[in-house]
């Protein structure tokens, strides 16, 4: 189980890493259209869909991580007022069903890939099939992350 963490924890350091270097290339992108649109008046014609990309990677890579810090929010309101009995029951059967989403996500992600491989975007000639790649990427980190979050989970009922 160390072992595990230990790699879940440099996973989602370089998860981080991607996400800071992706924070920086959106906001160069977006600074760099502000001073040609208003300064220069050229405005650059694939700035505003590059920056949209790579905001929509950053959102999905940012709920892996988001995953792996347990940083989302949630409505645990009924969960902290069951025993701690149910709780132990509980916590791995909403993890299961987390998984069970973070599937679809990923099947499905994989397919919409596949028939969007061929298809460009319109400025920069981008096969959409990489913008799509962000589902089933993320998709298979928050996997990852809750495997390492459900046997904890089991670990720690069982010695509970």
């Amino acid at each position: 189980m160390r072992q595990l963490t230990k790699f879940d924890n440099l996973l989602a350091k370089g998860e981080a890493v991607v996400l800071i270097l992706l924070v920086m290339v959106m906001t160069l992108v977006v600074f760099l259209q502000v001073i040609y649109r208003y300064v220069l008046a050229q405005p650059l014609h694939w700035s505003e869909e590059l920056a949209r990309y790579v905001f929509v990677w950053l959102s999905i890579l940012g709920a892996a991580l988001g995953l792996q810090k347990q940083g989302h929010f949630g409505l645990d309101l009924f969960f902290k007022m069951l025993p701690n009995r149910w709780r132990s029951l509980v916590g791995p059967f909403i993890h299961l069903l987390m998984g069970a989403v973070i599937f679809v996500i990923f099947t499905q992600g994989i397919v919409l890939v596949q028939k969007t491989i061929a298809q460009e975007s319109p400025a920069m000639g981008l096969s959409m099939g990489w913008v799509y790649a962000c589902l089933p990427v993320g998709a298979g980190l928050m996997a990852l992350h809750l495997i390492v979050i459900f046997l904890k989970d089991i670990t720690h009922s069982s010695s509970v």
